[in-house]
């Protein structure tokens, strides 16, 4: 499932720990924040610029990225700007780790209520069957116009989600739907037995992180996640945070090192 049991309250779901100081959200005129590229199907793309040769001052890197990051925002309002910060974020630990960004976009109405004005991920059996196949091949072509620009191909593509977007990583995960050599699941994501039943059948078993606040009111799914995956003998890591229902930049970075090491270099 995309959600936990006992719902989130809808405004937390929707903005996070930042709305408190952010006030009202404001109307968004774009999907992608300023710095990162916006791609022909409208996902963002955001790289580490690299330093000039004999000119780097220890912030740039001197090397292109390697790994690629898909990721999944939690659950947006279609008239807000709420993935602004997550995007900030993600950029910022894409120019500490240098790796690449992939940000898409998810589906208006397939989330709770199948509000036409919330932007989710397709977590239900019935959604998926409905959505996800666009919303794969989407990701495909975008990863494959990128490299095609850059002239070189990524050698990890890892899935990091966030709160709907773990939720709906857990189960690209358990059900192995998509090529990805690792996740990164934060502030959702459940070991249901439902998981565990797609898991338990599973033919692969790629690294998985879990981060989680342990102020955060779902807390007990993350936890009940990475129970689910010690049980299963599936390589994880669990890094919790005294934080709420949002992700810390060392959750981010330790998830990065963990997979990165982990995963093996694609051919």
């Amino acid at each position: 499932m995309s959600l936990p049991r006992r719902l989130l309250p809808l405004t937390l779901l929707l903005c996070g720990a930042p709305c408190a100081a952010q006030g009202e959200p404001k109307p968004a005129t774009a999907w992608c924040v300023e710095g990162a590229t916006t791609l022909a199907d409208g996902m963002c793309y955001f790289e580490p610029p690299l330093a000039e040769a004999g000119q780097g001052d220890g912030t740039a890197p001197s090397q292109p990225a390697n790994t690629l990051i898909v990721f999944l925002h939690s659950l947006v309002r279609a008239d807000s700007d709420w993935q602004y910060e997550q995007q900030r974020l993600m950029m910022r630990t894409a120019s500490a780790m240098n790796v690449a960004l992939l940000m898409p976009r998810g589906r208006r109405g397939i989330g709770p209520g199948r509000d036409q004005r919330t932007v989710a991920w397709p977590g239900s059996p019935n959604t998926q069957e409905l959505y996800e196949a666009d919303v794969l091949s989407e990701w495909d072509r975008a990863r494959t116009s990128v490299e095609a620009k850059r002239g070189q191909r990524f050698s990890r593509l890892l899935i990091f989600g966030f709160s709907n977007g773990a939720y709906y990583g857990t189960t690209l995960a358990v059900r192995n739907r998509y090529p990805a050599d690792g996740y990164g699941l934060f502030a959702g994501g459940s070991g249901s037995k439902y998981n565990r039943v797609l898991a338990s059948r599973s033919g692969a078993k790629v690294p998985v992180f879990v981060g989680y606040g342990t102020k955060d009111p779902a807390h007990a799914d993350m936890q009940s996640l990475a129970r689910m995956l010690g049980d299963l003998g599936w390589p994880h890591q669990v890094k919790a945070a005294n934080i709420g229902h949002w992700v810390s930049d060392a959750q981010l970075q330790a998830a990065i090192r963990f997979l990165v090491h982990s995963a093996p270099v694609s051919e």
